[in-house]
């Protein structure tokens, strides 16, 4: 989980009075009265970046290569009575690949990528930051600015632009931040009633990885295209480490270009995720369950874990292929959970 409290602080010191309106955000309680419940959201927005194709000119030099990049914002939200954010958790995806002049996928199918936040220093931002900040460092800083704002003070925080609107978030975090408001907004709006108080730590997880069903040069129509396949979720965590609160959601995303590698993609697509599909995503049709859909055999999946410590969501007996084999949980839920046990762990950890 990211308490991060000695990173907070010295985060507060350094943007001045960023302190949520209504209270501390410390995680505990407020004043020194009885945690409240929260409601729980989780949320993402998906967009393929505007990058380089073949014959543009990038970084000086005429590009040999298409970059096909899907970039994955997720937030984690716990409202109060008020709608208020009580606590806010945001990590980001790239799943990516190089394409060549022939429209093939210059890179292992099977690759799984790290998620911005994990990826700390690595991710390289702070050599080229004008506050000399790393990405996760700037997202700490947006984090403690949410705290105890409304959807519509989130919303006016952003310019058209996408950068921060806000003299003394800009102190601490110029990132563009539009796709991370949007997450953040998405999931204010998803954010459901939980037995959770706000006494419970919160973290968001999430895992990418890219599959290849085809590429331009094999494929029968000349348009190349690889999956951006990414699973997350929000817990809230007890002081004893049980789970009190759970999401989980998954996106499915297709960049595409031509057989010359040129990209096709449409920047303005909707993609949905699978939770947000419902009926649409069409599991249903292969189930054998009467409401086997993927967000109704989801929601029996997280009901079984509420209570549960990390150990105890990794010890959920599944076969070779990932399937449940517990026939208590088997009446609701008969998919592949693996990747969804490993993603709820990841997140209890951090």
């Amino acid at each position: 989980m990211k308490k991060r409290t000695a990173l907070l602080l010295a985060a507060l010191l350094a943007v001045g009075s960023l302190t949520a309106c209504g209270g501390n955000n410390d995680g505990g309680n407020n004043g020194g009265d009885a945690a409240a419940t929260v409601k729980l959201g989780l949320g993402a927005c998906t967009s393929f970046s505007e990058s380089y194709s073949i014959g543009e000119d990038h970084y000086g030099a005429p590009a040999e290569a298409t970059n096909a990049q899907v970039d994955i914002h997720v937030a984690a939200v716990t409202l109060d009575a008020e709608g208020k954010i009580v606590s806010c958790d945001i990590d980001a995806i790239q799943v990516k690949t190089s394409v060549d002049g022939n429209g093939a996928i210059a890179a292992d199918a099977a690759t799984e990528f790290t998620s911005k936040y994990d990826l700390k220093e690595g991710y390289g931002m702070k050599g080229a930051s004008p506050i000399g900040k790393e990405w996760y460092e700037q997202v700490d800083i947006y984090e403690q600015w949410c705290a105890g704002k409304t959807v519509d003070e989130i919303k006016a925080g952003v310019n058209a632009e996408g950068s921060p609107a806000d003299e003394q978030l800009l102190t601490g975090c110029t990132i563009k931040i539009g796709d991370i408001t949007k997450a953040v907004v998405d999931a204010c709006e998803k954010a459901v009633d939980t037995t959770a108080t706000s006494a419970d730590t919160l973290g968001v997880s999430l895992i990418g990885e890219m599959s290849k069903p085809t590429n331009a040069a094999d494929a029968e129509d000349g348009v190349g295209t690889f999956q951006a396949y990414v699973n997350f979720a929000a817990v809230t965590k007890t002081a004893d480490g049980k789970i009190s609160a759970v999401a989980i959601d998954s996106i499915q995303a297709y960049p595409t270009w031509g057989a010359d590698g040129v990209l096709t993609t449409d920047a303005n697509q909707d993609v949905r995720t699978k939770y947000t599909k419902q009926g649409d995503y069409g599991m249903q049709v292969a189930s054998s369950l009467e409401k086997g859909e993927w967000f109704q055999q989801i929601d029996v999946f997280k009901q079984s874990i509420v209570g549960k410590t990390a150990d105890e969501v990794t010890a959920i007996a599944v076969d070779e292929s990932g399937y449940p084999t517990d026939d208590v949980l088997r009446t609701g839920c008969t998919m592949n959970v693996s990747a969804y046990k490993t993603v709820v762990v990841k997140a209890l950890s951090k």
